[in-house]
């Protein structure tokens, strides 16, 4: 995506709204994972608030550690340090069960443990990247976030996924075509127990193709079976390279490797 050198008056409007949302705090902690919104919303903080701002990176087993480096390069790139908490979602039965409200418990888990060490650092104020349109899909951990007080400026200012992405490539941030990425355990169905060996095994497998050059994809786990989902025009690549997946994924543990003639599909494992 090239960088854009103006904004749309509407564009601009919700821009100005954000940063007036902003700077009516003194100091803001901010929920940072490195995504399109969060970097977005980092940037735009620290424009207005300066060094009265503190990320916070939450690392787990849910999270791609390929994406927990990013993100600290990202703020550090921003000019930010980034407070690192450890979370351990294994210790947590709803996670692991993986019911239908997994987000749910797992967002509040999470964001209680950021909400602690913000206060504990003194920061009051909590924000998420949460935006407009996420109010659209099936997302169970919004009504944690409100639970627990935490501030959405970004949906607030009526920013949707196109604005960040147009507003991101108007300050130059790389994540300004970065892919839509999700927590691990979302690649596997409801009602189907999360392990280490699951994550873990989805994790190499999506690592391998980023690897071979694809930018939209998922590898759902069904049982002993991986289902890619990539885009239509990356299935070649699939084919190209079928042995060596294969092999990644059977020392895994993955005994049937398939590919999913649809293609990729946001929300697949929603239920």
């Amino acid at each position: 995506m090239a960088n854009q050198t103006t904004l749309s008056p509407v564009l601009k409007a919700k821009l100005t709204h954000l940063k007036e949302c902003l700077n009516d705090f003194s100091n803001v902690c901010i929920a940072f994972s490195g995504g399109v919104d969060s970097t977005l919303l980092l940037k735009t903080a620290v424009e207005v608030l300066g060094k009265k701002v503190l990320p916070i990176t939450v690392n787990g087993a849910m999270l791609p550690r390929s994406e927990f480096a990013e993100a600290q390069a990202l703020a550090n790139e921003i000019g930010v340090s980034p407070l690192v908490i450890e979370a351990d979602v294994f210790a947590l039965e709803n996670f692991v069960k993986n019911s239908s409200d997994r987000c749910y418990h797992c967002k509040k888990f999470i964001f209680t443990q950021i909400k602690k060490a913000a206060i504990e650092n003194g920061y009051n104020v909590i924000l998420d990247g949460s935006n407009l349109d996420d109010m659209k899909d099936y997302r169970p951990g919004i009504r944690a976030l409100g639970e627990l007080g935490i501030y959405s400026p970004l949906k607030e200012s009526g920013l949707k996924k196109q604005d960040i992405r147009d507003l991101s490539a108007y300050y130059g941030l790389p994540t300004a075509a970065k892919p839509a990425m999700a927590c691990l355990a979302t690649r596997i169905p409801t009602s189907t127990r999360i392990t280490p060996e699951a994550l873990k095994a989805v994790e190499a497998g999506e690592d391998y193709l980023k690897s071979i050059g694809l930018s939209q994809y998922r590898l759902r786990l069904l049982g002993d079976t991986a289902k890619i989902e990539c885009a239509p025009e990356d299935f070649n690549a699939i084919i190209e390279n079928r042995q060596t997946l294969v092999a990644t994924l059977k020392n895994l543990g993955i005994k049937t490797v398939t590919l999913d003639l649809a293609g990729y599909g946001c929300g697949n494992m929603n239920g």
